[in-house]
């Protein structure tokens, strides 16, 4: 009998130790992530950007014709662009109008010779006053402007210096880069 149990014994611990079944772990693919889909803003050029809100450009232009030479200077006052950085550009040339005429209609193009000059400072706004002070005080003068504004809106029609001279907004010049 001591047998027979011994036996029984045997045979059902291997009925149980072997018997069992290990559960396989199911590799489970998870779920995909859901990317957020966001709305793509329209596209606006930086350039355009920052001319809107921070450059200021205004220009005086005076013609002169002597004898047969048409005299041309500009005056351009630049602000705005970075903190209380203001630029003068003041931009002289000349040339004849019958000869340009004449270059156009044949296809060419007469190039002038222009001088520049920048004269770079600080300005300063108070209530209806622009003023402009070069950094070099001993060789430039100190400019005030007078702003005179559109009706009804706080936009800047145009600039009166103290000679009366209409400043009105133009075109602010691309970057130069020197030889």
């Amino acid at each position: 009998m001591k047998k027979i149990f011994l036996v029984i014994l045997i045979i059902s611990t291997h009925l149980f130790v072997f018997g069992q079944q290990k559960k396989s772990k199911k590799n489970t693919i998870p779920p995909p992530i859901k990317k957020k889909e966001y709305s793509i803003p329209e596209a606006i050029r930086i350039e355009d950007i920052v001319r809107e809100q921070t450059e200021k450009c205004f220009v005086y232009k005076i013609e002169e014709k002597k004898d047969s030479l048409l005299y041309v200077s500009n005056s351009l006052l630049e602000y705005g662009w970075a903190g209380d950085n203001a630029r003068m550009v003041i931009t002289s040339y000349h040339y004849d109008p019958v000869k340009k005429k004449e270059a156009e209609q044949k296809g060419y193009v007469l190039l002038e010779e222009k001088d520049m000059q920048f004269i770079n400072g600080s300005y300063k706004a108070e209530k209806n006053l622009l003023i402009f002070t070069p950094d070099k005080l001993e060789r430039f003068e100190k400019r005030i402007f007078r702003l005179v504004y559109r009706q009804k809106t706080k936009e800047i029609d145009y600039l009166e210096d103290e000679k009366s001279n209409k400043y009105v907004p133009g075109d602010c010049p691309e970057p130069i880069v020197g030889k």
